[in-house]
């Protein structure tokens, strides 16, 4: 019987790669449009990064995953106000409210 797991019970766990190095916590999980999963990683202070579910071993008090070569940065721009980091499809900051500008 397979048991199934909430986002909730995942985010905030931190990831710790083969040899044994925090990678960093997982802040949220993401999806592909082709149905992939993938784990959204905080590495650090406004950078996140991809994890391909693939690449996870096991999932306990922490995340343990096969390496962090794996990792792909997420597309962010920077607010020219508040220089927050927010998504590229993002139209305001997601701290001080400015429109974003298209470029």
């Amino acid at each position: 019987m397979v048991k199934w797991r909430r986002r909730e019970e995942i985010v905030g766990k931190e990831i710790i790669d083969g040899e044994a190095k925090k990678i960093g916590t997982v802040k949220d999980l993401a999806w592909s449009n082709e149905g992939k999963l993938a784990i959204v990683v905080e590495r650090g202070r406004e950078e996140e990064s991809y994890l391909a579910f693939d690449q996870v071993e096991k999932i306990g008090d922490v995340v343990f995953v096969k390496g962090s070569t794996s990792l792909e940065s997420v597309p962010m721009k920077t607010c020219p106000v508040c220089k927050h980091k927010n998504l590229t499809d993002a139209k305001f900051c997601q701290k001080c409210g400015k429109t974003l500008e298209e470029k």
